[in-house]
Protein backbone atom coordinates (compact mmCIF):
# COMPACT_ATOMS: atom_id res chain seq x y z
CA UNK A 1 0.00 0.00 0.00
CA UNK A 2 2.44 2.20 0.89
CA UNK A 3 4.29 1.37 -2.69
CA UNK A 4 0.72 2.64 -4.36
CA UNK A 5 0.60 5.71 -2.44
CA UNK A 6 4.36 6.73 -3.11
CA UNK A 7 3.00 5.81 -6.86
CA UNK A 8 -0.05 8.06 -6.72
CA UNK A 9 1.59 11.16 -5.01
CA UNK A 10 4.35 10.87 -7.53
CA UNK A 11 1.84 10.54 -10.41
CA UNK A 12 0.24 13.73 -8.82
CA UNK A 13 3.22 15.53 -8.69
CA UNK A 14 4.30 14.57 -12.12
CA UNK A 15 1.24 16.01 -13.39
CA UNK A 16 1.69 19.42 -11.56
CA UNK A 17 5.10 19.58 -13.13
CA UNK A 18 3.73 18.75 -16.74
CA UNK A 19 1.03 21.42 -16.19
CA UNK A 20 3.60 23.89 -14.60
CA UNK A 21 5.63 23.05 -17.96
CA UNK A 22 2.85 23.48 -20.04
CA UNK A 23 1.98 26.94 -18.45
CA UNK A 24 5.63 28.09 -19.15
CA UNK A 25 5.25 27.00 -22.37
CA UNK A 26 2.38 29.07 -22.89
CA UNK A 27 3.78 31.89 -21.20
CA UNK A 28 7.02 32.15 -23.11
CA UNK A 29 4.76 31.98 -26.32
CA UNK A 30 2.86 34.38 -25.55
CA UNK A 31 5.62 36.91 -24.51
CA UNK A 32 7.55 35.94 -27.79
CA UNK A 33 4.12 37.42 -29.56
CA UNK A 34 4.41 40.81 -27.12
CA UNK A 35 7.82 41.30 -28.10
CA UNK A 36 7.78 40.84 -31.91
CA UNK A 37 4.47 43.11 -31.45
CA UNK A 38 6.37 45.53 -29.47
CA UNK A 39 9.22 45.36 -32.32
CA UNK A 40 6.69 46.26 -35.22
CA UNK A 41 5.45 49.01 -32.76
CA UNK A 42 9.19 50.40 -32.71
CA UNK A 43 9.83 49.68 -36.44
CA UNK A 44 6.41 51.89 -37.66
CA UNK A 45 7.25 54.41 -34.91
CA UNK A 46 10.86 54.76 -36.56
CA UNK A 47 9.18 55.01 -39.44
CA UNK A 48 6.79 57.68 -38.07
CA UNK A 49 9.74 59.46 -36.82
CA UNK A 50 11.14 59.72 -40.34
CA UNK A 51 8.40 60.39 -41.91
CA UNK A 52 7.71 63.55 -39.74
CA UNK A 53 11.15 64.93 -40.21
CA UNK A 54 11.00 64.91 -44.37
CA UNK A 55 7.64 66.54 -44.03
CA UNK A 56 8.96 69.26 -41.38
CA UNK A 57 11.68 70.03 -43.37
CA UNK A 58 9.22 70.48 -46.60
CA UNK A 59 7.05 72.49 -44.23
CA UNK A 60 10.35 74.82 -43.84
CA UNK A 61 11.49 74.88 -47.65
CA UNK A 62 8.04 75.64 -48.42
CA UNK A 63 7.89 78.36 -45.29
CA UNK A 64 10.62 80.30 -47.11
CA UNK A 65 9.05 80.32 -50.42
CA UNK A 66 5.73 81.53 -48.77
CA UNK A 67 7.86 84.03 -47.41
CA UNK A 68 9.50 85.28 -50.96
CA UNK A 69 5.84 85.22 -52.27
CA UNK A 70 4.96 87.62 -49.14
CA UNK A 71 7.57 90.02 -49.94
CA UNK A 72 7.18 89.86 -53.50
CA UNK A 73 3.29 90.54 -52.75
CA UNK A 74 3.93 93.76 -51.06
CA UNK A 75 6.32 94.52 -53.53
CA UNK A 76 4.01 94.48 -56.33
CA UNK A 77 1.21 96.46 -54.09
CA UNK A 78 4.07 99.00 -53.19
CA UNK A 79 4.59 99.18 -57.25
CA UNK A 80 1.38 99.62 -57.91
CA UNK A 81 0.27 102.17 -55.47
CA UNK A 82 3.44 103.86 -58.02
CA UNK A 83 1.76 102.90 -60.41
CA UNK A 84 -1.13 104.91 -59.66
CA UNK A 85 0.11 108.20 -59.16
CA UNK A 86 2.28 107.92 -61.94
CA UNK A 87 -1.06 107.84 -63.80
CA UNK A 88 -1.85 110.38 -62.03
CA UNK A 89 0.48 112.59 -62.37
CA UNK A 90 0.54 112.05 -66.39
CA UNK A 91 -2.65 112.85 -66.30
CA UNK A 92 -1.91 116.07 -64.96
CA UNK A 93 0.84 116.43 -67.20
CA UNK A 94 -1.04 115.88 -70.45
CA UNK A 95 -3.99 118.21 -69.18
CA UNK A 96 -1.24 121.14 -68.31
CA UNK A 97 -0.29 120.59 -71.73
CA UNK A 98 -3.51 120.62 -73.96
CA UNK A 99 -3.99 124.16 -71.66
CA UNK A 100 -0.61 125.77 -72.26
CA UNK A 101 -0.87 124.99 -75.98
CA UNK A 102 -4.62 126.32 -76.19
CA UNK A 103 -3.21 129.24 -74.17
CA UNK A 104 -0.56 129.40 -76.57
CA UNK A 105 -2.78 129.61 -79.29
CA UNK A 106 -5.65 131.79 -77.76
CA UNK A 107 -2.71 134.39 -77.80
CA UNK A 108 -0.83 134.07 -80.80
CA UNK A 109 -3.84 133.32 -82.88
CA UNK A 110 -2.04 130.10 -84.70
CA UNK A 111 -1.33 126.80 -83.51
CA UNK A 112 1.92 125.97 -81.69
CA UNK A 113 5.36 124.84 -83.57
Amino acid sequence: MAQSSVERTLGILLGKVEGIEDRLDRADESRAGIHKSLDEVVMRTTHLETDVLAVKNKTDAIQTVTDDVKQLRQRAQGAGSMGHWLVKVGIGVVTAAGWIMALYTWATGRPPP
